[in-house]
């Protein structure tokens, strides 16, 4: 299996990041029963390596924004409860690929197609004070075609289940 790396180590700490323009997230006054989560990523690393993981905050916030029952996303590090830090991107080619043949409109890489199956792994860090946890996408190239996109919906559901299951905690006031 061959495996290309887009930035591997966890990271540093929270301060020295970045994180996507064009936010649409909402003033965390306004929303008191969401839990309000912060999407960001390391802006050290190689600038390709930096625009992938920028590219893929902004599709974790997309995918996060649909989650509008259980959060809402904010701008600003300080107003958060909950942190996400996209932490490194992979794509690998798996030695062998069974699967369905291809249906129309699937391009290059797609399943049955000429050319090797692509698979991409995300991984986020998702911080709640002291509290640390990893989310890996869990799809696979032959579950879905969408790349990024559909790693990062895959992420967002997880995340989403993770809140839900911990919601009351968080929203306590301390």
């Amino acid at each position: 299996m061959l495996v290309l790396m887009s930035h591997s180590p966890l990271g540093p700490a929270r301060g020295d990041h970045e994180r996507a323009a064009g936010s649409t997230a909402a003033s965390p006054q306004t929303q008191p029963n969401l839990v309000r989560v912060y999407v960001y990523t390391d802006a050290s690393g190689e600038a390709p390596d930096v625009r992938a993981r920028r590219d893929s905050v902004k599709d974790l916030r997309a995918a996060l924004a649909e989650k509008k029952k259980d959060l809402v996303l904010v701008d600003t590090e300080g107003d958060d409860q909950v942190s996400v830090e996209v932490v490194d991107r992979t794509v690998t080619i798996p030695k062998f690929a069974f699967g369905p043949a291809v249906r129309p409109g699937q391009g290059p890489g797609a399943p049955g197609s000429a050319g090797p199956v692509r698979e991409v792994h995300l991984r986020v860090r998702l911080t709640r004070g002291d509290e640390s946890v990893v989310f890996n996408n869990k799809n696979k190239a032959l579950e879905s075609g969408g790349g990024w996109k559909s790693a990062a919906n895959d992420i967002a559901k997880q995340i989403d289940k993770w809140i839900v299951d911990r919601r009351a905690q968080i929203l306590r006031v301390p």
